[in-house]
């Protein structure tokens, strides 16, 4: 299984995105779709996201969260879950 160029993009927008608040580590292993580890630096709280052909990022327990295009949205998005923030 190779993801397309553009779902490590995505992934890395998203790490950007983040910033010094959020360790991020792209993870890439043979079969299975890239995924960005995410460990909140105030919360120690962390989840992997991954991204979607479609342009979507998501998680392994829900509906895709955003688009990939808008990595500053999903970036809030990400941060909401791991610091429960309504």
């Amino acid at each position: 299984m190779t993801a397309p160029a553009s779902v490590p993009a995505a992934l890395e927008r998203l790490a950007t995105a983040l910033g010094p608040g959020f360790s991020t580590v792209l993870v890439h292993q043979a079969g299975r779709a890239p995924r960005l580890v995410v460990v909140d630096r105030q919360t120690q709280a962390a989840t992997e996201v991954y991204a979607d052909e479609d342009g979507r990022f998501g998680w392994p327990w829900a509906e895709p969260a955003t688009v990939t295009d808008d990595p500053l949205a999903a970036a809030h998005h990400v941060t909401t879950v791991l610091r429960g923030l309504r």
